[in-house]
């Protein structure tokens, strides 16, 4: 029998940026700064920003963005 899991899923981002560099998911809760929690795994958070605990398309912050799963 397969023990059912919880995923983590996190967009890694660039803490001087706050560009997007990838998604990834786990079985562990990590607790880091590099590490945003996202509520679905889509890789087209790659290249974007977050600022200021939202989502934007541009480094500015004038574009506001938010997944096509949500």
């Amino acid at each position: 029998m397969i023990e059912p899991r919880l995923y983590y899923i996190y967009a890694h981002i660039d803490v001087d940026t706050g560009e997007c560099i990838g998604v990834r998911r786990t079985t562990d809760l990590i607790n880091n700064p590099a590490l945003i929690p996202i509520p679905v795994y889509d890789e087209e958070y790659g290249g974007k920003f977050y600022i200021n605990g939202n989502w934007y398309e541009d480094a500015a912050g004038t574009i506001p963005w938010t997944s096509s799963l949500l």
